[in-house]
C-alpha cells in the first residue's frame, strides 16, 4: 500500500510539472523566406565585407503622415522583421561607430529605396558603404576641401592631393591611397570629395611644375610638406565630414 501511494505521488507531480511547462514556439526563420509578405517588411543589415550586423534599428516612416514610424532591430545573424500598417512607407537605417576618438553617423545603403505599400509588404537590404553614390543624391564618402594660402601662385585646378591612409578605415577595412587632382564639390570650394572615411597623411603637388606645396590643416599650426588630417562634422547630426587644408 505505502509502494502504491509513494507511485501515484511521483505520477501527480509529474503531471503537474507537465501542465506547468509552455512549449516556446520556435521564432520564424527570415533567411529562408525572402519574398514580400502582406503588412510585413523584412530584411538584412551586412556590413562592408558582407557581415551581418546585429542590433541596427531600422526605421520605417511613413511618406504621408508627419511622425509616424516603425521600428525593428536586426538579431544575431543581421536579419529584422516586423509589421507594418496599411499606407506608404519607406525604411532607412543609420548606425553609431567610435573612430579616432571621435564619433561619426553612418547612412546604410539599401538595395531599394522606393517607397512600398503596408498592404503588400516589402524585403529591404541594407549594406554599410563608405564611399559610392547615394540613391537620393550625393555620396557616401566624405570630402577634402582646400584652401590656398592668400596671395599663392598656382592655380588651384592645378593643385594635386595624395592621401595614403593612416591606419584601418573606420569600417575596419584596408583603406587605398588616393590621388586626384581638385574639382568643385560644391559650396564654392575646391576638395576631392567620396572619400572612404578613415586617418590620411595628405600632400599636395602642382602639376603645373611638379612642385611639392606646404600644406597644413586650414588656419592650424605650421607648413609642412604633409600634413594628418581626420574627417570632422561641420554641424551636430550631420553624417556629411570634412577635411578642411590649405596650401602655399
Amino acid at each position: 500500500m505505502k509502494t502504491k501511494k509513494m507511485f501515484l505521488l511521483i505520477l501527480l507531480q509529474a503531471l503537474l510539472l507537465t501542465a506547468c511547462t509552455k512549449t516556446e514556439e520556435p521564432l520564424p526563420d527570415i533567411s529562408t523566406n525572402t519574398s514580400p509578405e502582406k503588412g510585413v517588411i523584412k530584411g538584412r543589415i551586412t556590413d562592408s565585407q558582407g557581415n551581418p550586423m546585429a542590433n541596427a534599428q531600422v526605421v520605417i516612416e511613413h511618406t504621408v503622415y508627419y511622425a509616424s514610424y516603425v521600428y525593428a532591430t536586426s538579431d544575431a545573424n543581421g536579419y529584422y522583421k516586423t509589421n507594418v500598417p496599411n499606407g506608404s512607407w519607406k525604411a532607412s537605417v543609420q548606425i553609431q561607430r567610435n573612430y579616432q576618438g571621435q564619433t561619426y553617423k553612418f547612412n546604410l545603403h539599401p538595395d531599394n529605396a522606393e517607397p512600398f505599400a503596408g498592404n503588400t509588404g516589402a524585403v529591404r537590404n541594407f549594406s554599410w558603404k563608405l564611399s559610392g553614390a547615394k540613391p537620393e543624391g550625393g555620396f557616401y564618402g566624405s570630402y577634402v576641401a582646400v584652401y590656398p594660402e592668400p596671395g599663392a601662385a598656382f592655380l588651384m585646378e592645378d593643385v594635386e592631393l595624395t592621401l595614403t591612409p593612416e591606419g584601418p578605415l573606420a569600417d575596419g577595412t584596408t583603406g587605398k591611397t588616393i590621388t586626384k587632382s581638385l574639382t568643385d564639390i560644391g559650396g564654392g570650394e575646391d576638395g576631392i570629395k567620396d572619400v572612404p572615411l578613415g586617418k590620411y597623411i595628405i600632400a599636395a603637388r602642382n602639376k603645373a611644375n611638379s612642385q611639392l606645396l606646404q600644406i597644413r590643416i586650414r588656419n592650424t599650426g605650421t607648413y609642412n610638406n604633409k600634413v594628418t588630417g581626420i574627417f570632422k562634422s561641420g554641424y551636430t547630426g550631420s553624417t556629411s565630414y570634412q577635411i578642411v587644408v590649405q596650401v602655399k
